[in-house]
């Protein structure tokens, strides 16, 4: 026991210690946040301004209806979710014309769904983090783009990106500008340009699409020095088996990797063991926290802070006292709120 106990006061000492060669640089380093379709489900479980469900990606056959009855029946693909299917028939290509029909409808639906007048987790989201951090979104739908917009001016705002494209979002193909439709590049004045979407493929290849492309090597980027990394309503699926490997590649090389943290948000009645288990390359040291609410986490706790908290945490031991979660019904109300809290950072 005495041993045990001299080994870690020695690791202990060893991780205070590289800790503290880089502490002036910590809470400088970015957030990472990577949403799934969870996150739009949680954000509007009642549906969107008109009433609209959000689909998680297995309610899409209820949204296709016929179309995908039919393409299936004739198809008579092997038993599986819609990702698996969806990549089996595009693998298959005897269905593409029908595939395209399929893929047209679900961007008209997506296309079609829109942000309530009320504050949702999107606009917690991009107002509780900063310039220097990242959210990058897996879903086709326009939420995160419409929050960016709708409070942009009230704070600086975090970078967001597209992994799989997005059905509002638009960008030139020579600048890095984000955007939507009917605009114009303010650098070269050509219209902006909406990217692709990806679909379900078991072999996703995300140097085809340029634009793709560009946003995935921003989030790689950014994680090989973050110090933060949340993971919500995103569950790693199979069919997204390279996307798993180029978030891990990145996380991995931040010299904060024995101090960074990795939260997930996941629905309730999902195992905390089950979630740790699909995410466990991606937990230094243990350090996780598991939820199944966005309240409870430390974006909606220590919103534009969670780099200071995690500092605090992991290196004094001392837990800080919570911001938040300010609630509220009305969007000039929170954004009033935020904007308080943008007054007194120091952005240097």
């Amino acid at each position: 026991m005495k041993k045990i106990i001299e080994l870690l006061q020695t690791q202990s000492k060893i991780l205070t210690e590289e800790m503290l060669r880089s502490a002036p640089f910590a809470p400088q380093r970015p957030h990472v946040v990577i949403l799934g379709a969870g996150a739009s489900k949680a954000a509007m479980p009642t549906g969107d301004k008109f009433g609209k469900s959000i689909p998680l990606m297995d309610d899409l056959p209820e949204i296709l209806g016929k179309e995908w009855d039919g393409l299936i029946k004739d198809a008579k693909p092997p038993k599986g979710n819609f990702e698996s299917t969806f990549s089996w028939l595009r693998k298959e290509g005897n269905s593409s014309s029908k595939l395209s029909e399929i893929e047209k409808i679900l961007e008209a639906y997506f296309t079609g769904l829109s942000l309530p007048d009320y504050p949702t987790i999107y606009d917690y989201l991009v107002l509780g983090l900063r310039g220097k951090d990242i959210i990058a979104t897996f879903n086709w739908d326009p939420f995160l783009m419409q929050a960016h917009k709708r409070n942009g001016g009230v704070v600086e705002l975090p970078d967001i990106r597209f992994l799989h494209g997005c059905v509002v979002f638009h960008t030139c193909n020579e600048h890095d500008i984000l955007g939507g439709p009917f605009e114009k590049c303010p650098q070269c004045h050509k219209a902006l340009q909406r990217g692709c979407l990806f679909y379900p493929d078991e072999n996703k290849d995300y140097t085809k699409d340029a634009l793709i492309k560009r946003d995935w090597d921003r989030v790689t980027k950014t994680l090989e020095d973050a110090f933060h990394l949340t993971i919500f309503g995103y569950s790693g699926p199979a069919t997204d088996y390279n996307a798993r490997k180029l978030i891990l590649d990145g996380w991995c090389k931040t010299p904060m990797r024995d101090f960074s943290h990795v939260e997930i948000i996941e629905r309730d009645g999902k195992e905390q063991e089950e979630i740790r288990k699909c995410w466990k390359e991606y937990i230094p040291f243990h350090h996780d926290m598991i939820f199944s609410s966005f309240w409870n986490s430390s974006i909606a706790r220590w919103p534009r802070r969670t780099s200071e908290w995690k500092y605090s945490a992991s290196l004094y031991g001392l837990p800080a006292e919570n911001l938040g979660p300010f609630k509220t019904d009305s969007l000039q109300e929170l954004q009033e709120w935020f904007s308080k809290l943008g007054e007194v950072e120091d952005n240097k």
